[in-house]
């Protein structure tokens, strides 16, 4: 099968929430013996370099600098029209192009779309043939946004939840299919009639590295003073949000009963309001790391503090899957199957959330029980390969069909 896969950000590294599941996907895709051809943005200059690393398994990579500024300008310009604003943030005159030539210079079976932005550049007469990952409801976040913010950003926030909304609701109903990562993200979708979400919505939920994130021997007890770490990408609000939160309401309270307990947030570009925790004491903001394992080997608890979140948490699977305590919110569990007391704690007020913490730190045999039962749920639950493997076969089945009759003749990309 020849594959066209477009990516609102270049899949690689895997490091961060969105790059980890179109990584595998990719992967998944071009080690099953299908030839992929990659159009995708960057939004990093550094992220450039990656194009010879995905050549390992694309055929072609053809990666576009998303230069932030441009894109922000055009977000507000798309503030003047009925189309949601992350369609002019990730609206591309090249991309558009690439994606026309290759259309009609090659033989393509099928496309893959990653996010809803991407969904733009898919020609009509192609929507049979067409796979989008939506990955989460982000309508959904976007309104958590608003309900968080003051103005003039909960109105932007506000107007993009409702306009994207509309426009999930059209890609389920245009296209052959649309993934989402769990059945709690697709309840969200209640205006679909029952024939539409059972004949083209789709759950796959996310996987987790069993090979790269595994348990390691480390003699947590005999540490002078407990660990705390949270990991993730520091310039994303609701990351943000729980470390402020887990800060100045949580930590405190953990560090009256455990005077020398250190928190870490690990996690590339910190924004400014999470390198100010730092001058709390005992928390440290680490920045990029090439690496987390070793700063969640040495953790004695994980905390996924999320009060904002969709989909199924990479970090809190990671943790899991290192054989890690964790504790976590109802929000940071909502997409898994898991329960609280066996393969984590959770816990939703600040002193809930302190007891739970300091349960893990002072009961090494919780700690150890909670840690193998959690690498247990993951290796059950979460392994990449049955999940790819649903996604590889609906593809095949998809690329199989033939053009749309009606739209055959019609080239222009999709403005609905």
């Amino acid at each position: 099968m020849k594959l066209l896969f477009l990516a609102h950000r270049i899949p690689y590294p895997p490091n961060k929430g969105d790059k980890i599941r179109s990584y595998h996907e990719l992967r998944a895709l071009a080690e099953r013996g299908h030839e992929v051809h990659l159009v995708a943005f960057a939004d990093e200059l550094r992220d450039l370099q990656y194009q010879v690393e995905l050549a390992r398994w694309c055929a072609s990579v053809r990666i576009i600098r998303l230069r932030k500024p441009w894109a922000k300008l055009r977000a507000m310009a798309t503030l003047m029209t009925a189309r949601p604003l992350s369609l002019g943030y990730f609206g591309s005159w090249q991309i558009k192009r690439l994606v026309r030539h290759a259309l009609a210079k090659q033989n393509f079976d099928a496309i893959f779309v990653y996010s809803s932005a991407m969904a733009q550049y898919v020609p009509l007469d192609w929507r049979s043939r067409t796979i989008i990952d939506l990955v989460d409801v982000d309508s959904e976040k976007w309104r958590e946004y608003a309900e968080h913010t003051s103005p003039p950003k909960s109105w932007l926030y506000k107007v993009e939840a409702e306009r994207l909304r509309k426009y999930e609701y059209e890609i389920i109903r245009r296209f052959a299919n649309t993934i989402l990562t769990t059945q709690c993200e697709a309840v969200l979708l209640d205006k679909l009639d029952e024939f539409t979400r059972r004949a083209r919505l789709r759950i796959i939920t996310n996987g987790v590295d069993l090979d790269y994130f595994q348990p390691a021997p480390l003699p947590v007890a005999s540490r002078p003073v407990p660990r705390l770490v949270f990991t993730g990408a520091m310039d994303y609000y609701a990351n943000i949000e729980a470390v402020e939160w887990f800060t100045k309401e949580v930590f405190p309270l953990i560090r009256e009963q455990e005077p020398g307990a250190e928190f870490l947030i690990v996690g590339s570009h910190p924004a400014d309001r999470v390198k100010r925790l730092a001058r709390q004491t005992g928390v440290t903001v680490t920045g990029f790391v090439e690496d987390v394992r070793p700063f969640l080997r040495e953790a004695t608890v994980c905390v996924v503090p999320l009060r904002i979140a969709r989909g199924v948490q990479n970090k809190l699977l990671e943790a899991m899957a290192a054989g890690k305590a964790a504790v976590a919110t109802p929000e940071a569990i909502a997409g898994l199957r898991v329960v609280s007391g066996e393969q984590l704690l959770t816990a939703s007020a600040p002193g809930e959330f302190a007891q739970a913490a300091l349960k893990i730190i002072r009961d090494e045999r919780l700690r150890e029980s909670l840690g193998r039962q959690a690498r247990r749920f993951v290796e059950t639950e979460h392994d990449w390969t049955p999940l790819l493997q649903k996604l590889a076969e609906l593809l095949e089945t998809v690329a199989q069909r033939k053009p749309d009759s009606e739209t055959r003749k019609a080239r222009a990309m999709s403005r609905f």
